[in-house]
């Protein structure tokens, strides 16, 4: 008998980065955190967190720059 193979769930780069989005501007609701939770690892979260924090300053930065130039 073969075991079934383990899939990632569908959806679950796009749940790791509502939960990191809404996270960050902190309006995330408890119920949605309850059933996001389980599938996510801490790793994930961190790793999304940070690309979005350097998207973030690179915005700001790119921003700052070009006022400056006017």
């Amino acid at each position: 008998m073969q075991t079934p193979k383990l899939q990632p769930p569908k959806g679950r780069f796009f749940r790791t980065i509502r939960t990191v989005a809404w996270g960050l501007l902190g309006i995330r609701g408890h119920k949605l955190h309850e059933q996001d939770a389980p599938s996510l690892s801490p790793l994930q979260i961190l790793i999304t967190a940070l690309v979005f924090m350097l998207i973030f300053v690179l915005t700001l930065v790119t921003v700052a720059v070009n006022v400056g130039r006017h």
